[in-house]
């Protein structure tokens, strides 16, 4: 069984929208600078991507892949290097490591064209994240279709999140959740035991000044009181 596992390839990526046929696509790309990286979180910036793809040579360029109606970054992009070498050790060395705590998936390309930068989902983004039922907080929450019918089937989507790795394999979003209202409530009920502790003082200060006051009337009437009977 072990051998089955040690002779398994992944399966070359393949752009069926390219218009070219699959021996074509991959004949082009033996030769191509260009990489399409996946699984990118919305929030990774370019900047990042020139910094962690810098480490195997110099970056030409780097197109980020964008939602097509909001035009927002949407988890992919094209990355291009000078030579055919730096782009090998590219693959070789940064395909599977972590850009923003998420791992990265490189595949060669055959060469950015005008349009591939946008999403292919209905929605604008990409096909992938539609129909998602596992959270993904680096990628928008639940997959489009599931926020925008505004009814989610938890049960499915934990399932899917554990098989996946995603956030409910860790605790889930409700156990972190109730996490963080123990959190605020407790922040909340000491809050209101300091309030409580600096109104107690702040009564304690004003009726002890009101004593002293009082005492120290008295004080004075007696040693009047004193002085006449002299």
């Amino acid at each position: 069984m072990a051998d089955l596992y040690c002779q398994y390839e992944r399966t070359p990526y393949f752009d069926r929208h390219s218009g070219m046929t699959y021996e074509e696509y991959h004949q082009a790309i033996e030769k191509s600078t260009c990489l399409y990286i996946g699984n990118l979180s919305y929030f990774t910036t370019e900047a990042q991507i020139y910094e962690f793809f810098s480490r195997c040579g110099e970056v030409k360029r780097v197109i980020m892949g964008l939602d097509r109606f909001q035009k927002t970054p949407c988890g992919f992009c094209f990355v291009e290097y000078y030579t055919e070498e730096d782009t090998e050790a590219s693959i070789r060395y940064l395909n599977g490591l972590k850009l923003d705590d998420r791992p990265i998936r490189l595949d060669r390309d055959p060469g950015f064209v005008e349009g591939r930068q946008y999403g292919r989902g209905k929605s604008g983004g990409q096909v992938r994240d539609e129909y998602r039922l596992d959270f993904d907080l680096g990628r928008g929450g639940f997959g489009r279709v599931c926020q925008v019918a505004g009814a989610v089937d938890i049960e499915a989507a934990q399932s899917a999140s554990r098989r996946s790795g995603g956030i409910y394999a860790s605790g889930g979003v409700s156990s972190r959740n109730e996490e963080l209202d123990k959190r605020f409530k407790n922040r909340d009920l000491t809050r209101d035991r300091d309030e409580d502790d600096k109104s107690g003082r702040k009564r304690n200060r004003e009726s002890g000044d009101e004593n002293d006051e009082e005492a120290r009337a008295r004080r004075r009437r007696g040693r009047g009181e004193d002085s006449d009977s002299d």
